[in-house]
């Protein structure tokens, strides 16, 4: 029998995932041109840029954010889990190593975003989008607490919301695996309690947090019990063409309705309702959601994490999106809310935006600006305060 390949160091896969999915959001954030100013476009999103080419990332891409929590499970498992419970990792290195990545740009964006909203407040009358732009929801951003339910609105540079999530995600892997509760019967009760919570307003995203990371957790579980036992390529192969037809699965599930259709043609009760709606198709609207969630996203993660170890590498030369990812996340409401305030300094209608040349415009300085902000900004602001807050030296193998 071969011997089993190691944990890799790196997965090339993932940090492309992360970009691409980093991406998807801005396109789905393209609507935010379409309603706001004095002359607001009537919003019609098949007309938006590229349409024909991007449909599923206007449509659908605030999903990316669940592919972001699933990563960071995934990820978070295999590199910190078990140096945590050791203590290898201690808790004052764990929250530099946070802190030191996330912290600099988030804060300086916020700054950036509150000034341009105050910019934005006294030229035209209002705010851009994000309307809680207030001391306490400040306070709130600064120690990334703008989505734990304490909130009463988005704010500032709201994309920030689903950081915020992923900080409590954070806190609480840190604790689950100092206390050795990590197995997967734990990760699955942690899943179930997120459930629980997304049937809160207010706790919503948080619930939805726990599902997707947790998910990613079990993804990362089954990777290391199948790289444990050396896969072949047939069962890479197999794993593939099963991940490839779920993406044309389940979304057909959920954007035609599928299993709910069927349920209502087929049953001689359709009028069990909630709240005036159907309680069925609730639940069968659920599970659709929760497919991406608790299905394909951590079965994309796993089967790129084993072709890639089963490979040697695995999207190397896609890499540095994932590298740009927190920037162009950060980065490109700051980069809306400047197009928006030249667009009606110019006099220029919303409808504007619906030309293909402004996304290209767009693109071409968010993507030159988020590589100059991580190379520039990020991996200085990081190693200068990595150096000073962490107490010892540790290896760390891939993705931080």
């Amino acid at each position: 029998m071969e011997t089993p390949r190691p944990l890799p160091r790196h997965l090339y896969s993932l940090d492309a995932t992360r970009g691409i999915a980093a991406l998807a959001v801005v396109f789905w954030h393209w609507q935010h041109f379409f309603i706001y100013g004095p002359d607001p476009a009537v919003f019609e999103p098949s007309r938006q840029p590229l349409y024909a080419i991007f449909k599923p990332l206007y449509n659908e891409g605030l999903l990316a954010v669940a592919m972001f929590f699933s990563l960071s499970g995934f990820v978070f498992f295999w590199l910190y889990a078990a140096k945590v419970q050791n203590r290898i990792v201690s808790a004052r290195d764990f929250i530099a190593l946070r802190f030191s990545r996330l912290y600099p740009l988030h804060f300086a964006t916020l700054l950036a975003v509150a000034g341009g909203q105050h910019f934005m407040l006294a030229a035209y009358g209002s705010y851009f989008i994000y309307v809680e732009n207030n001391w306490y929801h400040f306070l709130l951003q600064l120690v990334f607490m703008s989505s734990w339910g304490f909130e009463r609105g988005r704010s500032f540079n709201g994309p920030i919301w689903s950081v915020s999530v992923e900080v409590f995600l954070y806190a609480f892997f840190f604790v689950i695996c100092k206390i050795n509760a990590r197995r997967w019967w734990h990760m699955a009760a942690y899943a179930f309690l997120g459930l629980a919570l997304m049937k809160l307003e207010r706790t919503y995203w948080i619930g939805s947090g726990l599902v997707s990371f947790f998910a990613g957790g079990m993804a990362f579980a089954i990777y290391d019990f199948l790289r444990l036992r050396n896969p072949g390529r047939i069962t890479i192969s197999t794993l593939v063409l099963l991940t490839v037809a779920l993406w044309f699965a389940i979304p057909y599930f959920k954007h035609y309705d599928f299993v709910h259709r069927v349920y209502m043609g087929t049953s001689w009760d359709g009028n069990l309702s909630t709240r005036g709606k159907p309680l069925t198709g609730q639940v069968l609207a659920g599970i659709a959601q929760l497919c991406y969630q608790a299905i394909l996203f951590p079965m994309t993660i796993l089967t790129l994490a084993l072709a890639e170890t089963h490979r040697g590498t695995l999207g190397k030369r896609f890499a540095f999106l994932g590298h740009i990812s927190y920037s162009s996340y950060l980065l490109h409401f700051p980069l809306q809310l400047a197009f928006m305030a030249v667009t009606l300094r110019l006099g220029m209608r919303a409808s504007v935006f619906y030309s293909p040349a402004l996304l290209i415009l767009f693109f071409s300085i968010l993507i030159p600006c988020s590589l100059v902000t991580y190379l520039c900004f990020e991996r200085p602001a990081q190693a200068w305060l990595r150096g000073r807050l962490i107490s010892h030296r540790f290896g760390t193998p891939g993705n931080p």
